[in-house]
């Protein structure tokens, strides 16, 4: 028979960490998923929406109706380049791209192999010019609505697609889940705001489904929306209770601007967050200046998220 003075030793041991352990309770993340626990700490991550202008390059190598070639091709390239390196942002959604051919040859020969996840889907418009993704992070997912049909709200028709397209990105990023819509809204030229607006309606829908599917998931409707704050697009996207914030209204006002419109500056680019985003904006600027005018028409929005 053992004695108690064998076993006692034992019993206080398992008590003492039985209670440890409780009093501790978990100290894993969650990871933002929202199922409990600590959320690790944030890390920046920046993110920049930019109009290229007619990012082409000098050869015949598209499908698309009405291509175009750049003879300055390589000008052009270095001149991206060259605002791109300086900004060095995480994840790069870009309009007036021509194919991922061009952006993965800006990548190698101007930034140094910086961007190894590049995505673009040939979309609607008959130049070819298209939104792409460029992104130091993997990606989740890809997806087009480009072929998706829809009509004005409130409206049966017509039915309106995608002047280009909207790009719909998955990435995860320090445990969170992310989800940025990439646009290129109708231009004014030959204009139809009805097709500019139901654009924008429609895209807010999409946002709407992924942060209804994913109550925890970050969200970014952002590219060149062809039209300013306040506009029907505009206020389509940031919601009747304004649920979706634009970022780069909160640059300065002189600096507030992307496009000059025939001496109007106009704020036609934009980032706009939902409010879990919104919430971890940490800084935004537009870049202006002689290097970012010789590359586009359009200055590049630059937005840093504190992400967890």
């Amino acid at each position: 028979m053992v004695s108690l003075r064998f076993w006692l030793p034992l019993l206080v041991l398992l008590v003492a960490t039985a209670c440890r352990s409780e009093t501790n309770g978990p100290t894993t993340s969650s990871g933002g998923s929202g199922a409990g626990g600590e959320l690790p700490d944030p890390l920046p991550l920046t993110v920049v929406n930019w109009n290229l202008f007619n990012f082409y390059n000098d050869e015949i190598d598209d499908s698309a109706q009405d291509e175009a070639i750049d003879p300055n091709w390589t000008v052009h390239r270095a001149d991206v380049g060259k605002v791109l390196r300086a900004i060095d942002g995480d994840i790069l959604v870009l309009q007036e791209v021509e194919h991922e051919a061009v952006l993965e040859e800006l990548d190698a020969l101007e930034l140094d192999g910086a961007y190894p996840y590049i995505r673009v889907i040939d979309g609607n418009d008959p130049r070819g010019i298209d939104v792409g993704i460029m992104s130091k992070i993997p990606l989740d997912e890809v997806k087009s609505h480009k072929d998706e049909s829809f009509t004005k709200a409130g409206t049966d028709s017509p039915p309106y697609l995608y002047a280009r397209d909207c790009l719909e990105v998955h990435v995860t990023y320090n445990g969170r889940a992310l989800a940025l819509l990439g646009v290129h809204y109708k231009a004014k030229e030959n204009d139809n705001p009805d097709k500019r607006l139901a654009e924008a309606q429609h895209t807010r829908e999409i946002a709407d489904a992924l942060s209804a599917a994913t109550p925890q998931k970050g969200v970014l409707i952002l590219g060149d929306f062809n039209d300013i704050p306040g506009s029907p697009p505009y206020l389509a996207t940031a919601g009747d209770a304004g649920e979706f914030t634009n970022s780069a209204e909160s640059v300065p006002s002189a600096d507030q601007w992307t496009f000059d419109y025939f001496g109007t500056l106009e704020l036609v680019d934009h980032q706009f967050a939902n409010p879990l985003m919104a919430a971890r904006l940490d800084e935004i600027r537009i870049l202006h200046g002689p290097e970012a005018e010789a590359a586009s028409d359009h200055a590049p929005v630059i937005a840093t998220y504190q992400v967890n």
